[in-house]
């Protein structure tokens, strides 16, 4: 009977038991999400629109739209590839499935080897610029990693730096500040340094970081010219041209 209730207790403490720096990182998300103006705002968003630049990109002109359903995962590309051709991709993000394809206005009914490669770089290039858009909610998520937070001094400014890793595998370090929740900086794992600033309201009250300068390599630096918050949206942008 010893042995038994002696198991019990040693369970229940190893459940309750939580890291400290672990607790620091819950609590540094939920500052980051307070600066993009709260966990509601965020949940309540149905749709954004935005416009990237930059961001290293390889497989298209500089300049692309996404319009994104937060909830269902719909998404609609709007770019240019490098060979001139004008593109649209209807697909869902959350499911990484294509839906419909057009280049130049005519829609690709049978989608060849080429178009699919074709569609599977506008995911990944959604992925990347999404992860760096929506950067302090995805920290803020429960399957998203946090190290021990600390102090930093930059631009003669006391920054917290939190340590993170995403589920989607960005990981690094953000600089930010610990009353407004607005990062600053952001390291990522190869060392690549970004400077975060641009927080503008998109619509609703919430805020987000529009542009990451990099300090290595311009190339890498990224751009939102546009991002806008809607609660509804037309149906059809997810369904035809």
């Amino acid at each position: 009977m010893r042995t038994f209730l002696t198991a019990i207790i040693i369970g229940i403490l190893s459940i309750s038991y939580v890291p400290i720096w672990a607790q620091e990182g819950q609590e540094a998300g939920k500052i980051l999400l307070k600066g993009i103006g709260g966990k509601d705002k965020w949940d309540s968003t149905n749709y954004i629109l935005f416009t990237a630049n930059g961001n290293d990109i390889k497989y298209f002109q500089n300049s692309r739209k996404f319009l994104i359903n937060m909830k269902s995962g719909q998404a609609r590309f709007e770019g240019r590839s490098n060979d001139g051709n004008n593109i649209v991709s209807l697909f869902n993000f959350k499911t990484g499935k294509l839906s419909k394809f057009f280049v130049n206005g005519n829609e690709v009914k049978q989608i060849d080897p080429e178009t699919h490669e074709l569609f599977s770089k506008i995911n990944e290039q959604f992925k990347k610029d999404a992860t760096f858009l929506f950067l302090p909610a995805l920290i803020e998520q429960p399957e998203t990693k946090t190290g021990k937070i600390s102090s930093k001094i930059f631009n003669a400014e006391k920054l917290q730096s939190l340590p993170f890793q995403l589920k989607e595998g960005l990981s690094g370090e953000v600089l930010f500040n610990g009353e407004t929740g607005w990062i600053k900086q952001f390291v990522d794992k190869e060392g690549q340094t970004y400077l975060v600033n641009g927080y503008k309201d998109i619509g609703g009250g919430l805020f987000l970081p529009t542009t990451f300068r990099n300090l290595e390599n311009n190339s890498k630096s990224l751009l939102f010219s546009t991002v806008a918050a809607f609660t509804e949206m037309e149906e059809t942008k997810f369904s035809i041209l």
